[in-house]
């Protein structure tokens, strides 16, 4: 009995500094900070990255219209953190800034260039969770889980991507709430090299236009896929998945037609960054 009463003391002891400790939001807030900001690969994101690419161009009656987007620029990412415990929300967003390009042939004109401002907003919803020592330098957190990213226009935003569907021989996917959507970090969806894709978006826009961009962060080398549409807002586009294993985005872009073929309508557009990446299988 006195042995218990003994265990029972050292029990109490050894738990009560610990049930006791106040955590250290503050702390903890400030290393995911850190950690998100050093991230360039996961929170970094822009629609920069279709302006080597083909699948530009197309033909609307005797028109003929090239386009593409240029560099941007961007302000100072806005990271918000909630920490909960040993668990964390990350809420990240940010402005891009740049121009889209716009190479039209009317009839019996000569080639015109239309340069278009474009100011984008882009959000992602990420989760940390520690998994080492308060005392490492990083507090012990470890990114987890990311969601898709979202982008939309600030000027005007009248299209909206309402759902999107990722099918192949392999695999079937349906998300309609892109930041409310996660894919563990350490096994994204993924596809095997050369692995046909077929990507279908529900949207509003009956007069819109829908391009899929993929592209690996860290090798400029990008590809453009219209889609062919299908009527009422519906979009469906194939592509062959990259043959070099990498993690990924791709860009799934609606814009109005207007943006591209009217040269004072403004540029107007929504997109979901999809995160994945190419591997081959076990």
């Amino acid at each position: 009995m006195k042995d218990l009463a003994v265990v029972g003391l050292i029990a109490v002891l050894i738990l009560t500094p610990v049930s006791c400790k106040k955590q250290d939001v503050a702390a903890d807030r400030a290393a995911i900070m850190a950690l998100v900001e050093q991230d360039t690969i996961h929170f970094a994101t822009s629609t920069s990255h279709d302006s080597t690419a083909g699948g530009g161009y197309f033909t609307a009656g005797e028109t003929l219209f090239f386009w593409w987007r240029g560099p941007q620029t961007h302000d100072t990412a806005l990271i918000e953190v909630e920490v909960k415990g040993d668990s964390a929300v990350v809420s990240w967003s940010r402005h891009n800034y740049g121009y889209l390009h716009i190479l039209a042939q009317l009839p019996d004109t000569a080639l015109q260039l239309w340069n278009k401002r474009l100011v984008e907003t882009v959000r992602l919803q990420a989760i940390f969770r520690r998994e080492g020592k308060e005392a490492d330098t990083d507090r012990g957190w470890r990114l987890k889980f990311i969601s898709l990213a979202t982008g939309t226009s600030d000027s005007v935003n009248t299209v909206r991507i309402d759902s999107l569907r990722i099918q192949s021989s392999l695999r079937e996917l349906v998300i309609r709430a892109p930041l409310a959507t996660f894919f563990p970090v350490d096994s994204l969806f993924w596809f095997t090299p050369g692995e046909e894709v077929t990507v279908t978006l529900y949207t509003n826009a009956t007069e819109g236009a829908a391009f899929l961009h993929t592209f690996i962060l860290i090798w400029p080398f990008y590809v453009r896929v219209p889609f062919n549409y299908l009527g009422e807002g519906v979009f469906q586009g194939t592509w062959h998945a990259q043959l070099m294993p990498s993690f990924r985005f791709a860009i799934f872009d609606l814009i109005t037609r207007s943006t591209i073929r009217t040269p004072d309508a403004p540029y107007d557009f929504n997109g979901w960054l999809f995160p994945y990446r190419v591997r081959t299988a076990d």
